[in-house]
């Protein structure tokens, strides 16, 4: 069994920062405590009444194991109702390494409310830009309009060292001049989630460690947008690798509570909309940030695949050249032929691929044939096809 007990507020004045914390008892983890924290300033802003962000943290581990969560106190009788009835449900269908377990509370509860805002995660990738741009630039509707944007370590920056520590602080640093630009609030959240996670988790636990960070500040947020990437084209076109996609879209939004909705925004756009709508942001050209690679520094990397296809679509829109503040762009041009037969010879089971590939076809962009694709990619493609046999002869 898990046991989450004592939910609290802790100051830390040596640095300068305010905590919620609860104590764990669970087999899995050496550690006793799970604790979310932020600067003294946005102390008020964590939730420290119901213990709805904790029983969500520790709803994945408990799946993953087979084990049962008792809550040690009260939380929303809506998420309650959403994880017992659904979302376990949901994630089983994806992955069925899950299990669907008991989640036991003392009683429910709905936070007391000290403001109303309305927030999003902004990482400064093309779907936080787009969100941002739709409800805060465009938004017209004061109670739908953007007014704290938020950055969490949930894992999304290599799980729970002191190396992704550094780079969440890294890439905090980096951005925070941009929402000043826009007079937002930029709230970071740092936490220990990740000592009762395991490292690979960080993708098919993704979902829980995003909706644990919002419930964190449900006392102030009444709308959370959350930015997704695939649109509502490519769910239906989507091929199994991708599956996983849906059940997040499903989900998201009903991690919600009685007093907080979740939006999910972006999926009626696809990614090339999603760039072209953008070159009227100005804030977009001087920001922009999608790498993935695994360099310490917040700049973009130019070569990894989503420099790449990011890269290649602003090439094709005939702007690459107005982006030389956040790429490389000779390092791009050097890989640009073979990323271009990439895209063509993946145009049917990769949706950025095909989303590319669209696009250069409606704007006259020359890509090569796809004989030719397929000849310059044919030794990585035979070396994958063998990889692939090979694990399949293995296991049987």
């Amino acid at each position: 069994m898990i046991r989450v007990s004592n939910l609290r507020k802790e100051h830390l004045p040596d640095s300068g920062e305010c905590r919620i914390a609860c104590d764990i008892e669970s087999p899995y983890s050496q550690s006793r405590l799970l604790w979310f924290s932020v600067p003294e300033q946005y102390g008020d802003w964590l939730t420290d009444d119901v213990y709805d962000a904790f029983m969500v943290a520790m709803l994945f581990p408990a799946m993953f194991h087979n084990d049962s969560v008792t809550i040690d106190g009260c939380v929303s009788e809506h998420l309650y109702d959403r994880i017992t009835n659904y979302i376990q449900k949901c994630e089983i269908a994806h992955h069925d390494y899950l299990h669907e377990v008991d989640v036991t509370v003392k009683g429910f509860s709905v936070t007391q409310k000290k403001q109303h805002l309305v927030g999003c995660g902004f990482t400064a990738g093309i779907d936080a830009f787009s969100t941002v741009y739709d409800r805060f630039v465009l938004e017209k509707k004061e109670s739908h309009k953007i007014s704290a944007l938020f950055f969490f370590n949930v894992g999304t920056h290599g799980g729970g060292t002191e190396k992704a520590r550094r780079k969440f602080h890294t890439r905090y640093d980096y951005l925070k001049p941009l929402t000043q630009e826009l007079g937002l609030p930029f709230v970071p959240m740092d936490s220990n989630l990740f000592d009762f996670y395991r490292f690979e988790w960080e993708f098919d636990a993704g979902i829980f460690c995003r909706n644990t960070a919002i419930l964190v500040f449900q006392k102030v947020l009444s709308r959370y947008y959350i930015a997704y990437d695939y649109s509502y084209w490519e769910i239906t076109h989507m091929t199994e690798t991708d599956y996983g996609a849906v059940t997040d879209i499903c989900n998201d939004q009903i991690f919600g509570t009685e007093s907080l909705e979740l939006v999910v925004d972006g999926a009626q756009y696809r990614r090339s909309e999603k760039i072209e709508r953008l070159l009227d942001f100005p804030p977009f050209y001087k920001y922009l940030n999608v790498c993935v690679s695994a360099r310490p520094t917040p700049d973009n990397c130019s070569v990894c695949h989503k420099c790449l296809r990011t890269e290649l679509a602003l090439d094709i829109l005939n702007r690459l050249d107005d982006f030389r503040d956040v790429f490389d762009i000779e390092k791009f041009k050097s890989k640009r032929f073979k990323y271009k037969c990439q895209t063509v010879v993946s145009r049917k089971t990769d949706i950025y691929s095909n989303d590319n590939c669209a696009l250069a076809q409606r704007m006259g962009y020359p890509m090569p044939p796809y004989i030719i694709a397929w000849l310059y990619c044919s030794p990585r493609l035979m070396r994958s096809w063998g990889r692939r046999l090979l694990d399949r002869f293995s296991k049987s």
